[in-house]
């Protein structure tokens, strides 16, 4: 009884993420001529989409160069093995529910290159806090010098109001935590006495595996205490997110949208906000989220901006999708929301 639990509790989360993104994408499509959406498409610029797609892969190339570079102090990785686990990884964020390519890229990794996964899966929350105060910094960007919003209602100064509030919270929670991160390494030792501790008074022979499993966690946020790499990290993440706001201009482009480049701060901060939702690749969330950004603060039509939103996130998400597909059985992977395994040696 107890052991058909987990699965119990997988199938549920399976089951409320492809209900979640379905109710998502019934609002996002509510009111939506799909005749003009259509006609949206037929006019859209083919060559621009697909510097889009060449444009967003390139970023996630970026991404596997910064991960190397965070998982630096934990040992040395293979740049093959990096890209391997970056693309099928993001390929289980597109299809599986929960973002669980997030879990799927580590411990790849892991597997392959033989570093602790429980670094591997610390680098993956330095990626996320770093990308955070990018986005945080752009977003900071728009709201210190927004562009001109002629269409902007009344209803979109409160929807903005908001999101500057979001913004400033963000912002705020992510200096305390990067301070508590800090304080991390400076009292690491009491922090794991203090934490393992409980483990030891359960069972004794559980709390060295757990001391070990906490140290190499740390490995995987020490780049955070090595000025230069930091430096490094924080500037190769500069770089993914101007070549990721390029793409979304390609894309607004592509449908005969000229937006200032400061318009794309906020996009770029709404779909951030879409992928919170925990629906694969954020379908819905994302997609909502994109067209309530254009019609809202931009005045652009609500048909061109379902075309727009659909077609950004097939970019984003669809190609990166296909290269790890491919990938999995040409490296025989194997990828399910339960397992990851590799042939042996």
């Amino acid at each position: 009884m107890l052991s058909s639990l987990p699965m119990v509790r997988r199938a549920f989360r399976v089951v409320f993420s492809l209900v979640l993104t379905i109710a998502l994408l019934a609002v996002f499509f509510w009111n939506v001529d799909f005749a003009e959406v259509g006609r949206a498409f037929t006019q859209a610029r083919t060559g621009l989409l697909l510097a889009a797609v060449a444009v967003a892969l390139f970023s996630y190339w970026l991404r596997v160069v910064r991960w190397q570079q965070i998982l630096r102090p934990a040992g040395r990785v293979r740049h093959s093995s990096a890209l391997l686990a970056t693309v099928v990884g993001y390929a289980g964020i597109t299809l599986l529910p929960a973002r669980m390519g997030d879990l799927v890229r580590p411990v790849l990794l892991s597997k392959r290159d033989k570093i602790p996964t429980s670094a591997a899966l610390a680098s993956i929350l330095t990626e996320r806090v770093i990308d955070l105060w990018t986005i945080v910094l752009f977003f900071f960007v728009f709201l210190v010098a927004p562009p001109p919003m002629p269409y902007l209602s009344a209803e979109g100064v409160g929807t903005l109001d908001l999101l500057r509030l979001s913004g400033w919270i963000i912002g705020a929670g992510l200096a305390v935590g990067t301070a508590a991160l800090f304080g991390l390494f400076r009292y690491q030792e009491r922090f794991i006495a203090l934490v393992s501790s409980p483990i030891g008074r359960i069972k004794s022979s559980w709390q060295a595996p757990f001391v070990n499993f906490l140290n190499h966690f740390l490995d995987g946020l020490r780049i955070l205490q090595r000025p230069r790499d930091l430096l490094m990290v924080m500037l190769t993440s500069l770089a993914i997110w101007i070549v990721i706001v390029l793409q979304l201009i390609l894309t607004l482009q592509a449908f005969g949208l000229d937006l200032p480049l400061r318009s794309t701060f906020l996009l770029i901060m709404m779909t951030v906000i879409g992928l919170l939702v925990p629906t694969p690749g954020g379908a819905g969330g994302f997609h909502a989220m994109v067209q309530i950004g254009l019609t809202t603060f931009f005045g652009v039509d609500h048909n061109l901006a379902t075309g727009i939103a659909i077609a950004y996130h097939a970019v984003c998400f669809y190609p990166i999708a296909l290269v790890g597909l491919v990938c999995i059985p040409v490296f025989g992977l194997s990828l399910s929301p339960h397992r990851i395994t590799e042939p042996s040696p």
